[in-house]
């Protein structure tokens, strides 16, 4: 059955793309070591938890090019998982087509399918440090998402928007995995770049999660819940030096019929980079992090993390279009919690952790015309 399944499957993808005026085909892998210092819950001392080796993404892409105004993206993502005893995981990152003259507007794109999420940082982090945009790494929103978005420029450089209408629940829930979520997800981005190298930006998600009344008894549903996201975004650009700042917000407001109690999470993050590559003649970036991510109102899971990230990334071959083919990339994160702002679970330091991160990142990709 799964064999016919893949036939199946790539049958369809070979008919699409047989259609197409053109075909890129695009690979990106992650190969990487993993070693996770901490304590031992049985005594508070300090030990390896972790280490090990792993292929953490393993994207591979087809995007064909049907006419001037019309393409595709189709993106699995291949990984290490011991979900399964063969020792690897395969999900959708994306299927999606591009149109961009179905609404008579410069610059704007309609997008339908399995695509980003237009959200803050996540739509476009490059993964420079090898760790996660702020949502998606504290589970704000997810980096993608199956929906409808209307994306565009404004005129002669200043900027970019989206407004758009997602499942809500990401690119790993569909069908009966959406909780019985029958309310979609509204999403609206704006960034404006006033001058060169200074961006300002902003995003709002609203959000739920499961129906408000269940389908048994039509009762109020105890665990349904609406979410406001809000992010801010600023980036200064000055010679070799950036400095990228982000602050998001999730406001989770549940049902008036019940006691769970409301509440408000917040994070900050501070990214600086330093580009080597015009002082040394290797393009190597010099990159640091500080998040605060801070819980303290969720009963659930009261918490106030600091977490302090230093990183080296090293491109050492690019492609004919000066893109990097091969990174070296390094990072080192500490991780605390602050005691008297963190319940009981995250006392005697049992949950923080300092991890070691290496990382070697090879791309190809290639163009047929048909």
């Amino acid at each position: 059955m799964k064999k016919l399944i893949w036939l199946t499957l790539l049958g369809l993808l070979l008919t699409g793309t047989l259609c197409s005026q053109e075909l890129k085909i695009s690979g990106e892998m992650w190969n990487r070591w993993t070693i996770v210092n901490g304590k031992v819950p049985a005594d508070s001392s300090n030990a390896i938890l972790k280490n090990y080796f792993s292929l953490e993404r393993g994207y591979f892409g087809l995007e064909p090019k049907f006419s001037e105004t019309v393409k595709g993206r189709f993106t699995v993502d291949i990984f290490s998982s011991d979900d399964n005893k063969n020792g690897a995981g395969l999900k959708l990152k994306y299927a999606y087509l591009d149109f961009s003259n179905l609404i008579p507007i410069p610059d704007l794109t309609t997008t339908v399918g399995l695509q980003k999420v237009y959200f803050g940082s996540i739509y476009d982090w490059t993964y420079d440090l090898i760790g996660k945009a702020p949502a998606d790494e504290y589970s704000i929103t997810n980096s993608s998402d199956y929906g409808i978005t209307f994306n565009g420029y404004f005129p002669e450089g200043w900027g970019e928007y989206a407004v758009g209408i997602y499942n809500g629940e990401g690119y790993k829930n569909y069908g009966a995995n959406l909780k019985d979520n029958i309310e979609p997800a509204f999403v609206g981005n704006l960034r404006i770049t006033p001058v060169s190298g200074i961006m300002v930006g902003g995003s709002i998600m609203i959000n739920s999660n499961e129906r408000k009344k269940l389908l048994t008894d039509n009762t109020i549903n105890p665990k349904f819940n609406q979410q406001l996201l809000l992010d801010g975004l600023g980036s200064i650009t000055y010679g070799p030096i950036n400095l990228c700042l982000e602050y998001i917000s999730k406001k989770v407001m549940h049902a008036d019929e019940f006691s769970n109690k409301d509440y408000t999470a917040n994070c900050l993050s501070v990214i600086p980079t330093i580009k080597l590559q015009k002082l040394i003649g290797y393009d190597l970036d010099l990159i640091g992090r500080y998040d605060r991510w801070d819980e303290t109102d969720n009963p659930s899971n009261q918490n106030l993390l600091n977490a302090i990230t230093a990183g080296l990334n090293y491109k050492f071959m690019h492609n004919e279009s000066a893109n990097p083919a091969m990174q070296f990339q390094l990072n080192y994160t500490y991780k605390s919690y602050d005691e008297e702002e963190s319940s009981a679970s995250y006392a005697n330091k049992l949950k923080d952790s300092s991890t070691l991160l290496l990382q070697l990142k090879w791309r190809f990709n290639n163009t047929i015309t048909l």
